[in-house]
């Protein structure tokens, strides 16, 4: 039987550190700097747990670790200094962070799907993720207005219309919003390109961050003295719908076959460490 990991990640950190300490007493911080490589593997663990619920099926988290490990690896490829990375990437999940993981599935995500990742042409991309697609993903190119992202396709997720949280409303007064406010360009997913605001034009997925909406997938409909923002899905929808793919995982679809059908475009491979020292 297996022991079930119990990972406090100040030790992960002191461990993983401790060789480059003794480095800095005798040469400076400047020299950890250039020295220090750090495994990527021993931080997956903690990585994967502030991104996905344990409560997923153990081959949908396995798909969030390919996705985690091929983003942390693309974002030290294009980084010389490792650390900085990691500073950016406990930033963006400061929020989330535990202190304590007892969750073995993230470990066993991670070993079990040791070096694989997603690329383009043998590249390593951006691979996004999201909670709940509109029921369908959408496409990367549309997105962000260029054809660098045409590897990210839209797909359906229709699976996603059978979640709980597919439908969400957002009540917002009046006063905080422009006095007129109009859906002008949606995508083929449903989601909202831009608004006509007064007299400017806002970008939709922006609007909808600043608003603290669920997804930019949404409609407006004045209720009094309040705007209602019914919203379909959460996230940007773009790339992987975690709802989607633990359906697909309950159905009996492996890891593979799950990012095969939200990136169909892209290649599972073993990407190897040293490549990027």
């Amino acid at each position: 039987m297996k022991r079930k990991s119990v990972f406090n990640l100040s030790k992960i950190l002191v461990f993983a550190l401790l060789p480059y300490l003794s480095v800095s007493v005798i040469n400076g911080s400047e020299r950890i700097l250039l020295n220090y490589r750090p495994d990527s593997e021993v931080y997956l663990t903690a990585v994967l747990s502030c991104q996905i619920s344990p409560d997923y099926e153990l081959q949908t988290v396995e798909a969030q670790a390919v996705i985690a490990r091929s983003n942390l690896f693309r974002k030290f490829a294009e980084e010389e200094n490792r650390l900085d990375v990691l500073r950016e990437m406990g930033k963006s999940i400061k929020n989330q962070w535990k202190w304590w993981i007892s969750d073995e599935i993230y470990e066993d995500a991670v070993e079990n799907t040791e070096g694989k990742v997603l690329l383009v042409d043998g590249k390593l991309n951006l691979v996004p993720y999201h909670e709940i697609s509109g029921g369908t993903t959408r496409d990367g190119e549309t997105v962000f207005g260029s054809s660098e992202y045409q590897y990210l396709k839209s797909v359906d997720s229709s699976a996603d219309k059978n979640s709980p949280d597919y439908f969400s409303s957002t009540y917002i007064s009046e006063r905080q919003l422009p006095k007129e406010l109009e859906i002008k360009e949606r995508d083929s997913a449903g989601y909202v390109l831009s608004l006509q605001a007064d007299d400017k034009i806002l970008e939709g997925e922006m609007f909808a961050l600043g608003m603290g909406l669920p997804s930019s997938n949404f409609s407006i409909q004045k209720t009094g003295s309040k705007v209602r923002f019914l919203c379909r899905g959460k996230g940007h929808g773009l790339g992987f719908s975690q709802y989607g793919g633990n359906e697909l995982a309950k159905d009996g679809s492996l890891w593979e076959e799950i990012l095969e059908e939200y990136f169909p475009e892209m290649e599972i491979s073993t990407y190897d460490r040293n490549d990027l020292l």
